[in-house]
């Protein structure tokens, strides 16, 4: 069993990942959102800037750590 210090890292590490991988997703769907205003001719840099996902802060991590800690912590 690892030691609580690991326990935490591995959250951190896991929730990290976790919304790293959903920006991914929606700069993927940017990416083609903004392929398909170019076709339409609406692409401006207003409509560029409206598809930019958010990023994350460290408070976003240690909130989704904190829900993984719950599951883990009813198991």
């Amino acid at each position: 069993m690892s030691n609580p210090y690991e326990l935490r890292f591995r959250l951190l590490e896991m929730a990290q990942g976790y919304l790293q991988d959903r920006k991914q997703e929606k700069q993927e769907f940017a990416y083609q959102a903004w392929d398909l205003a170019k076709e339409n001719g609406k692409a401006t840099m207003e409509v560029w800037n409206d598809l930019q996902p958010d990023s994350y802060s460290i408070e976003d991590i240690k909130k989704k750590a904190n829900e993984l800690y719950e599951f883990v912590e009813k198991q």
